[in-house]
């Protein structure tokens, strides 16, 4: 190894030592820790249907009937139908409503996500709507449910139904609130739980080598994100979730990797985290897509979940910032940040190789 490379880096070799370590550690581990059901309520007389989208995977072995349920298995079809009455319930005015049928209808978009659909029949027209969702007990604490509920008056108002949260009520007699901080705590749990964003963050923040590089990197990296997150919620852009998250792997990984190289360009970092900035902004996306929201609720979900999601950006920013200045100080400084790009690297390469062969 010449003087240059004993100096500028640790070598590639110490991030497939790492890779390989932390695959045979975590192997199974998801980049991120929470999942999220849509859930679409058209209210129109006696007859309220319910529409939830969510992704088995995500989930894991507790949601293991329902793929199989959409693939016609009628076994897994009535466990499925029993878990929903057990778990989603309606209710009019005080008056518990009734499933009449439920249905499973796989993702047309070659996505993982299935759809579940279910008739209620209530005993009196919706002046007074109760939501019970209580999914976040068999699917666990990581689970959550964004609910569009429309109006009689064809307004649509948002909840989250989550483990702390898990009913709510809907008055059609008053006019529907903003939703505004369901969204943005919606946007919060987002990067906060989601490691693959929180860690492609911190890998841009161990190559910043001056405080107005690292805010030229941030800016670059909010502007982006925000940039796709509107495209894709307004849907003109449509790319598949099974590009997306390989993607978002090979960005942690590029990044993580140049990190080991002797400083490289500032214009060059500040282009790349726009281009891949523009790819976690269509990861965002997701979580608002499939409520089909238009108009003013659109505005206000995009609003609310974009400020959540740079929210959590900043709190990462503010805690990560300060340690890396002092650590920027000291002698063993690059060297430490070098190892802890290479366990980046290596993590980020983990998840490429679950969304490549694992799926």
């Amino acid at each position: 190894m010449t003087e240059k490379a004993r100096r500028c880096g640790i070598g590639y070799r110490a991030v497939l030592s790492l890779a390989l370590h932390l695959f045979l550690l975590i192997g199974s581990a998801q980049a991120h820790t929470s999942s999220t059901g849509l859930a679409l309520v058209a209210t129109g007389g006696e007859e309220l249907a319910y529409r939830l989208s969510l992704a088995p995977a995500e989930i894991g072995e507790s949601a293991a009937d329902i793929p199989q349920a959409a693939a016609g298995d009628a076994f897994a079809a009535t466990r499925v139908g029993a878990l929903l009455q057990t778990h989603v319930a309606l209710a009019v005015n005080g008056q518990a409503c009734r499933i009449r049928r439920t249905r499973l209808q796989a993702s047309t978009l070659g996505d993982e996500r299935v759809a579940l659909l279910l008739d209620f029949r209530c005993p009196a027209t919706p002046g007074r709507l109760q939501i019970s969702d209580t999914l976040s007990t068999p699917f666990g604490e990581h689970y959550r449910t964004i609910a569009s509920v429309i109006r009689p008056d064809g307004v649509r108002e948002e909840r989250v139904f989550d483990h702390a949260h898990p009913q709510a009520t809907f008055d059609f007699g008053q006019a529907a609130p903003s939703g505004l901080t369901g969204f943005l705590r919606l946007g919060l749990e987002h990067i906060l739980s989601g490691l693959d964003h929180l860690l492609f963050l911190a890998a841009l923040l161990l190559g910043s080598r001056s405080l107005r590089s690292l805010l030229i990197t941030v800016t670059a990296f909010t502007a982006a994100h925000s940039l796709s997150l509107a495209a894709a919620t307004l849907g003109w852009v449509t790319v598949s979730g099974n590009w997306v998250e390989p993607a978002i792997a090979a960005s942690i990984i590029w990044v993580a990797l140049e990190n080991l190289r002797c400083a490289p360009a500032p214009w060059h970092r500040h282009v790349l985290t726009f281009a891949f900035g523009l790819v976690h902004g269509l990861a965002f996306a997701e979580a608002l897509t499939e409520l089909h929201l238009s108009g003013w609720p659109l505005s206000r979900a995009l609003l609310g979940f974009n400020l959540g999601v740079e929210s959590g950006q900043a709190l990462l920013v503010l805690l990560l910032a300060p340690t890396l200045a002092w650590l920027a100080r000291r002698a063993a400084g690059p060297r430490v940040a070098q190892v802890l790009s290479a366990g980046i690297a290596g993590m980020g390469l983990v998840w490429l190789t679950q969304r490549l062969l694992l799926a």
